[in-house]
This record gives C-alpha cells, structure tokens and sequence, in this order.
C-alpha cells in the first residue's frame, strides 16, 4: 500500500523567532526524506512570533502569513503540497489550529481576547481543526500541565522535541477522553529534517487541509508515525510540574497523570 507522508508542525524563521530556517529552505530537505506535503504552523502573536505586535492587524496578519505563502510558491514549484495552520497560545498550553485561513484571520481580531471555550467553538463552528500541541511537555518555562479535553477535538500525541514518556502521557490522555491523536515534529530548523522526523502517514494523496482536518475528526484514514517505544511501558512515574484538568462548566481540579 502506498504511503502519503504530511510533516504537521513546522516553524519558519519569516514568522516564529524561534526558527533557524527560512521557508524555502524545508522544501528540498522534505521531498528527499519522502514526504508528500508539510503544513506551516508558525507560532501565532500570543506565541513566540517574530512580526510586531505594534503593527496593525491587517498588516501583521500580512507578516505572519508569509511563512506559509513563501513556502507554499516554493513547494509548488518543486512537487510539495503545502497547507496553512497556526500554534495559539495560551501561555503553559498550546494549540495547532488547521482548517481555517488567512482571510478568516484577517476577519477575526478578536482572536487574541477569546479564552479556550471562545476559541474552540470559533474554530469547530468554521470547520476547522483544534488539537493541543505536545500536552504533557515539561519545560523550564512551564509551571503547569493545562488540559481542556472538552474544549479541543485531539491532541498532538507525538512530537519529536518530546521526552518519550511526554508522548506516553499524551496518548494515554487522548484514549482517556476519546480524541483525535496527530503526531508532528515540531520542527524549527530544515538541517534536522530526516529519519527522526514525525508526521502522519495517509494510504491517498491529500488534495486540502480540510481533507486532513477530516480524516483527524473521524479517527480514521491515517497512521500515527511513532517509534513504538515513544508509547510504550512508564519511565517517570510523575511529573515534575502539576497537572491541572479543566473539565466542564469551568470546574478545574488537580490530578496526578495515572488517573486518565
């Protein structure tokens, strides 16, 4: 059978200040490992973004968007299908949103005022897709685990730049609570792109983003790509930083990882 191949988390230097890479830049390094398409990502203005927050909105909107459209002319140009989506922050939790574009950005200032619930029923009422990014990750930056189950359709339950157990609490956490799972390299820097890459893998050539943003809210059509042993038996027993569950009605409560 054949395998289609989708890199779904990806930084470029034009929008995320913490890339290395600029756009073009992933497109060759991509098609040589195989894969059939990338979706760009670029952290979005309540993230670690590279364009002013002093600018205007259209024009920031503008700004952001040309990580996506610089690597977009190049992948058409070269055989790579690319498609647009954005990390929303939230300060200790993040979410890749995929499905909606630059036009409905431009049209949704109010984007940077909206708490999850907002957010969420923006983006599932669109029809597009909302899965918090790498959720179960523990940084120097973070003090808290924040997860919204009732509030995302899934979860990036595997991610390059993550610890294995992070990658076994996620999927854990994602069965728990029936959602969608993704899986993404998180991928900053285009000299990194190769075997250790993640993605998911399709039997069919994706044609939109909104065909991904389908096959992910159904479950079906794709496998994870994830070494076994990313999911595998516990290597830390708990966590570092507190976990903390909103569930719903705004009831928030402390858990330890072992109860979902």
């Amino acid at each position: 059978m054949n395998q289609f191949l989708y890199e779904t988390h990806l930084h470029t230097k034009e929008a995320s200040a913490c890339s290395l890479s600029w756009a073009s830049e992933y497109i060759a390094p991509y098609l040589q490992a195989g894969y059939a398409g990338i979706i760009v990502t670029d952290h979005f203005f309540n993230g670690n973004s590279s364009i002013s927050r002093s600018l205007p909105w259209d024009q920031r909107i503008q700004q952001f968007s040309m990580g996506y459209e610089h690597t977009k002319q190049a992948g058409d140009e070269a055989g790579l299908s690319v498609f647009f989506g954005w990390e929303h922050s939230f300060g200790n939790d993040e979410y890749l949103i995929y499905g909606l574009d630059k036009t409905w950005l431009l049209s949704h200032p109010q984007i940077m005022k909206w708490n999850h619930q907002e957010l969420f029923e923006a983006v599932d009422r669109d029809g597009g897709l909302m899965i918090q990014a790498h959720p179960f990750r523990e940084r120097f930056y973070l003090d808290s685990i924040q997860l919204h189950p009732t509030v995302v359709h899934g979860v990036e339950a595997i991610n390059r730049e993550n610890e294995h157990e992070n990658d076994r609490k996620a999927c854990a956490y994602a069965k728990r609570y029936n959602l969608s799972m993704t899986s993404g390299s998180d991928i900053h820097d285009a000299s990194k792109v190769g075997p250790a890459c993640r993605g998911m893998a399709f039997n069919y050539p994706l044609q939109s983003i909104g065909e991904f943003v389908e096959a992910v809210k159904q479950q079906k059509g794709y496998d994870l790509i994830a070494e076994p042993e990313r999911i595998a038996k516990p290597q830390q027993e708990t966590t570092t930083i507190p976990i903390y569950l909103y569930e719903p009605e705004s009831k928030v409560r402390e858990i330890a990882w072992q109860q979902l």
